[in-house]
């Protein structure tokens, strides 16, 4: 039942009637609404007070004096679906059920190339809105909101071309449906030594996830990116060319970290194969890099272990040198080339050579695989 307040001494005659709106009729959640009307009689000084229940029984929310002729006009900042009414001594209006809009935003972000993360990320406010489902083409799922309201929703980035992001909203009681569309493109452009910018930067943030060794994530291919390019194509036994195509950016993101030969312990393998060396921890592969093995074929192929390290670069232009069997090392050197051209070694890039030193002690064992 809704109270009704009693002219007190002094105050204007009792009304008969009341009447009551809002505009807008739907307010947004958090927007300050227009609560108005007509007491009957009229004149000045009514004093009219906005009422609702919410959940928890009826309160007064504001109120204000009656103009001349009689009209009122309550702001306020509706953060509550409910049922809203006012009163003035003598009357109460008719209650209005009252339903909001949720505030529902969203933003587009991370590198939109193929096979990179790529979200939608906003708020719903309040938290408590409804349930939010994302549709992207013919494929739906269920977005998780956190507390504050919070979602993050990770978009496909499978294919290229130009998509739609819609982020709809289930309502609960009290709350209207609304949703949001946003458009997003997956790009995968063709790449090349002197390249740079955000495609770089998406490349080099797949291949460093699947472990294949850069200098630096850093938006620009230079020498590090071709030689991490390089090296997925040998372990993928693709043309070697140290480019990127779009079919190369399609391999790369149906790829994974390449397997170890041998998936026990610590080691390093050399494939004179594929002609790239793979650093293992505890069975796994956890950097990938390119080499040259000996031109001939005669880099020994078994079971070696590290025997003796020299740091620096030594008169036959080996950088940092670890020796696993007579004169044959792992080492930096100043030309690596896609193909098998040392003495019998196996070569590293130079930049790579002082990590890979400083990483590998002595007794380290070492594969050579034919």
């Amino acid at each position: 039942m809704l109270a009704i307040f009693l002219a007190g001494p002094g105050t204007a005659s009792a009304a008969t009637n009341i009447t009551f709106g809002i505009a807008p009729a739907v307010p947004a959640y958090g927007a300050t609404a227009t609560f108005s009307g007509t007491v009957t009689p009229g004149g000045a000084g009514h004093t009219v007070d906005l009422i609702a229940d919410t959940g928890s029984g009826w309160t007064i929310l504001g109120s204000t004096a009656t103009a001349a002729d009689g009209t009122y006009s309550i702001p306020h900042q509706v953060t509550a679906p409910g049922s809203y009414a006012a009163q003035t001594s003598g009357a109460t209006s008719p209650a209005i059920a009252v339903t909001l809009k949720p505030q529902l935003t969203g933003l587009v972000s991370g590198l939109q190339f193929l096979g990179s993360p790529v979200f939608l990320r906003g708020r719903l406010s309040p938290a408590s809105a409804g349930t939010l489902k994302l549709h992207v083409g013919a494929r739906i799922w269920a977005v998780a909101v956190g507390l504050d309201g919070r979602y993050r929703a990770k978009l496909p980035t499978g294919h290229r071309g130009l998509f739609t992001a819609t982020i709809e909203l289930t309502p609960a009681a009290g709350y209207e449906a609304t949703q949001l569309s946003r458009n997003f493109r997956i790009r995968a452009p063709a790449l090349a030594l002197g390249a740079r910018g955000r495609a770089v930067l998406a490349l080099e943030r797949e291949l460093h996830a699947r472990h294949y060794v850069l200098r630096g994530v850093d938006s620009v291919y230079r020498y590090d990116t071709y030689e991490a390019v390089l090296a997925f194509q040998k372990v993928h036994r693709l043309a070697r060319t140290g480019r990127v195509t779009t079919t190369l950016w399609v391999r790369i993101n149906r790829s994974g970290t390449p397997l170890a030969r041998v998936r026990l312990g610590n080691h390093v393998e050399v494939d004179k194969t594929r002609q790239v060396l793979f650093e293992v921890r505890r069975g796994k592969v956890v950097r990938v890099v390119h080499v040259s093995t000996g031109a001939t074929g005669n880099t020994p192929v078994g079971r070696w272990r590290v025997y003796m390290k020299t740091p620096g670069l030594n008169g036959h232009g080996m950088y940092y040198s670890n020796y696993f069997l007579r004169g044959f090392a792992i080492h930096g050197y100043a030309s690596v080339p896609a193909y098998q051209a040392s003495h019998g070694c196996v070569r590293t890039p130079m930049w790579f050579a002082p990590g890979f030193y400083s990483r590998w002690g002595l007794g380290t064992v070492i594969y050579i695989f034919g």
